[in-house]
């Protein structure tokens, strides 16, 4: 083994462009560096599209070679300051790891760390570093703002479908040609079945690269104004949250908009124009209808598929998932909270088993529906009068919500919502149909759909149609929500054979029978419609079940006896 000193070459960059010493300079003038000082160089932290701004120890090449393999060497060594660190605070820091940990640290400024005056230039060099970000920040933002108000796009990563063309004034977005089309399906698809995973699942089925990918392939073609320093794709596929972030953002609309999600306006309160849009203002309050219907949003520290749907029925809260440790026998379980935020205590003794919780819902829900056809709904309305309060009421929504963000003023708030109260009062003045729902079949049925559908879909479906399961230790109610319409159009009514033990409380059609008079029973929830499962019930047929698994496991393994040659 050589008894050289090990030395690790720290590399980064901010943009992968030629304005600033490139990556491979850096690592010849690194290599020369430790050859002159007799070190070996083991290896280079490279970190490329990383600002300065970020702490080494979250970065990801230097956070990993800190972090987790500082024994594996002995020096580090920088082309510049900069590098490392452009602030008093995170080179202090440096500077006392590499001292608490026996590390040395050299740069091609040339003075020794490790000295008192070494330390004290570097932090004066660190200062005017320091300094210079904040400079380079101020500059940005200026030239962002002056052209995000005269609706020029000032650079970055361009929205999926879009791309960015060189005009007389400047940079402005407009359809892709190559993409735009599929971004057009995406959302026609979506309004037709609002659901952010099978629009992902097509995406990804037509191998449609994400707007990451796109910007580095054409990054390599010299095609973007996207500056990245590595342009070859990842291949990262779409997700829910990915679908969703294209499908919410107002620049479909062509608006400007800002990383909060307000609009840039001008001093009158009307949007600065950025690009040609996308969709109109009626078709944008279609979109922005199916995405309320079914909006997916990531519970943090939570896989569970009962999110949102699950109940206490003594308290009507939320019941709170608890995730299971299987290294410390704790297994997944729900419980009442209660609510503070209403004044609600927790409830006592209601905790929930997930293994118990999970096939007793799906016991309960599909018992009384599984064996009908799904069907799905579509909302019509024969004229354009609610599409208009729909727009309406979006325009009005958002300025309330950028006036609360201090992103515009309180005068030309006033303005725009004048004149948008205005126009809706013309509007409901006007008399119009009402809309109508429409269901349509789908062929299969919703045991069929169950088994082979995500967790992410059941939830999603469960969600958009208001089915709440309602739970305490005896008992578990289902309010089918709006699915009681799909089973009123199949002809079920209250007198009708379930495939299972259950009871949907009210019938559809309230009928009496000869020598069977009609009694409403009492509802446990309050909801005008329930299906009922009893503890006791769902126990006596899950053990049935096991012991017909259990009956026909020993069957197969009697006939393989019976069949092995002797």
């Amino acid at each position: 083994m050589s008894d050289k000193p090990r030395a690790l070459g720290v590399v980064r960059l901010s943009v992968g462009n030629e304005n600033q010493t490139g990556e491979e300079t850096q690592r010849t003038r690194i290599s020369k560096r430790a050859d002159a000082e007799e070190m070996e160089l083991v290896d280079f932290a490279v970190d490329i599209d990383v600002s300065a701004s970020i702490s080494p120890w979250v970065r990801p090449s230097l956070g990993d070679w800190l972090n987790n393999k500082k024994d594996q060497f002995d020096h580090i060594i920088i082309l510049k300051i900069d590098r490392i660190a452009r602030s008093v605070r995170h080179l202090s820091d440096i500077i006392e790891w590499c001292e608490a940990n026996g590390k040395g640290l050299s740069c091609e400024e040339g003075f020794d760390l490790s000295k008192p005056w070494g330390k004290t230039i570097a932090k004066i060099l660190a200062v005017v570093a320091e300094a210079e970000l904040d400079a380079i920040k101020a500059r940005n933002k200026a030239s962002r703002e002056t052209m995000r108000k005269t609706g020029r796009w000032p650079g970055g990563l361009v929205p999926f479908g879009r791309r960015a063309v060189k005009g007389d004034a400047g940079f402005t977005l407009e359809l892709d040609p190559e993409y735009g089309p599929t971004l057009i399906e995406m959302i026609r698809r979506f309004i037709e079945k609002p659901s952010f995973s099978a629009v992902a699942d097509w995406l990804n089925e037509q191998g449609v690269p994400t707007a990451q990918d796109i910007a580095r392939i054409r990054a390599a073609a010299g095609e973007s104004t996207t500056r990245l320093a590595d342009p070859k794709p990842r291949g990262a596929r779409w997700t829910p949250t990915t679908v969703q972030a294209v499908l919410v953002s107002r620049s479909l609309l062509g608006e400007y908009v800002r990383a909060n999600g307000a609009v840039v306006r001008n001093d009158d309160g009307t949007p600065v124009m950025r690009s040609e849009p996308v969709l109109n203002e009626e078709e944008w309050a279609k979109l922005s209808d199916a995405v309320a219907s079914v909006k997916y949003k990531k519970q943090k520290g939570s896989t569970s598929p009962a999110v949102g749907v699950t109940f206490c029925m003594l308290c009507g809260s939320s019941l709170y998932f608890v995730k299971g440790d299987p290294a410390k026998g704790k297994r997944e379980r729900y419980r009442c909270h209660g609510n503070k935020s209403k004044g609600i205590r927790a409830c006592l003794k209601q905790r929930f088993w997930a293994e118990d919780l999970y096939p007793w819902r799906e016991s309960a829900l599909l018992g009384e529906i599984g064996h009908l056809e799904r069907m799905e709904s579509k909302t019509t309305i024969d004229d354009n009068r609610a599409a208009k309060l729909a727009v309406i009421d979006g325009k009005m929504n958002q300025l309330l919500k950028e006036l609360q963000q201090d992103e515009i003023s309180a005068v030309a708030y006033a303005s725009q919502v004048a004149s948008l109260a205005q126009d809706r009062e013309n509007v409901t003045s006007q008399e119009g149909p009402k809309p109508v729902t429409v269901w349509t079949g789908t062929g299969e049925s919703y045991a069929e759909w169950w088994v082979r559908s995500s967790v992410d879909e059941r939830r999603e479906f469960l969600k958009k149609h208001k089915v709440k399961a309602h739970f305490r230790p005896d008992a578990l109610v289902i309010d089918p929500g709006d699915l009681i319409e799909n089973i009123r159009q199949q002809g079920v009514s209250w007198w009708d054979t379930p495939v299972k033990t259950s009871q949907v409380l009210a019938p559809i059609t309230p009928v009496s029978l000869a020598g069977k008079p009609y009694r409403k029973p009492t509802t446990l929830t309050g909801s005008e419609w329930e299906i009922v499962s009893r503890w006791e019930d769902f126990e006596a047929e899950r053990a049935a079940q096991q012991a017909r698994d259990e009956e026909e496991a020993k069957g197969a393994g009697e006939a393989e006896k019976v069949t092995a040659p002797l």
